[in-house]
């Protein structure tokens, strides 16, 4: 996961302003090139931002994901689940935020 060549994007002005958010934000940049990876770092900060910030959560993915048309076709899909994914494009490049 550690692939510094992927630009990874500024996350929006809201997640500054909220200590949680930057409080993990810097534990995901800490780990982001540790040789163990960064994988419960990403899910901290997505799971936080599905629980604290529901409305900053993008919508479904409409194109180029594999995981939320997935999770449209499943009448019992966890929305939690489903809003960390989306989350992830707010901190993540999208090749590394739709992997999950």
């Amino acid at each position: 996961m550690a692939d510094d060549a992927v630009e990874r994007p500024v996350p929006p002005p809201f997640m500054w302003g909220c200590g949680a958010c930057v409080r993990s934000l810097l534990r995901l940049a800490g780990a982001w090139g540790a040789p163990g990876g960064c994988f419960w770092e990403q899910v901290q900060v997505a799971r936080h931002l599905a629980e604290a910030h529901p409305d900053a959560v993008p919508a479904p993915h409409l194109e180029g994901c594999g995981v939320c048309p997935e999770y449209a076709l499943r009448p019992d899909a966890d929305t939690d689940v489903w809003a960390q994914h989306r989350a992830r494009d707010l901190f993540l490049p999208p090749s590394v935020a739709r992997l999950l």
